[in-house]
This record gives structure tokens, sequence and C-alpha cells, in this order.
């Protein structure tokens, strides 16, 4: 396994993630990835979507940090151990902020 893959692969500890279910949803089948509204509803507005290396999605609120929202531990780790500030220009600098949705590659429908 390539450093990259062992940095995606870290995803499946999310499936037990401490965050509240309420603030970080991780989905790896495809019937229970949200419709667009079903997205908004959970992140609270307009959803933003970043694609991983691999091809999985992060789902957050486009508009999370303007209004203050808290720090998601779990979409901000994913985040960190994914993104590294040689590649990217946040990279681990940056976090994540308010409820947010993973989306395995192979669970993704059509609008994400």
């Amino acid at each position: 396994m390539n450093e990259q893959e062992n940095k995606i692969s870290l995803a499946d500890y999310f499936k037990s993630a401490n965050t509240d279910q309420s603030q970080f949803n991780y989905i790896d089948d495809e019937s229970k990835t949200p419709s667009l509204k079903e997205a908004q509803d959970f992140v609270g507005g307009y959803v933003e979507c970043i694609t991983f290396p691999n091809g999985d999605v992060l789902i957050v609120n486009e508009e999370g940090k303007l209004r203050n929202l808290p720090l998601n531990p779990e979409a901000t780790l994913l985040w960190k151990i994914t993104f590294d500030n040689d590649n990217y220009i946040t990279g681990r600098k940056d976090v994540v902020v308010g409820p947010a949705i993973y989306i395995k590659k192979h669970a993704l429908k059509d609008w994400a």
C-alpha cells in the first residue's frame, strides 16, 4: 500500500466517529446517499463539495466559517490526514466547521 492509499484508508475510522451523528455522517452505501435537499438540510445551508484525491467527497456548509459554526473534529482530522501543505493551498492549517457528510466514491449519486 502506498502512502496516499494509507492516508485515505484511515477514513474507515470515521465509521465509528465520536462526533454526534447530527454533526458527522459517514456514507458508504449509495442507498443512504442524501439528495441535494437532504444534504442542504443536514449542513444547514448551501453545500460545498470537497473532492478527495481518491474520489470520496466531503460535503460541508459553504458559509460555515462565515457563520462561525463550531469545529467538526472528525471532518477536520479527515481533512488533515488527506490534504498536505505541499500540494494544497490551505493544507493542514485549515479546519472543517459545522455538520459534514463524508461519502465514499462508490456511494456517490450523480449530483455530488
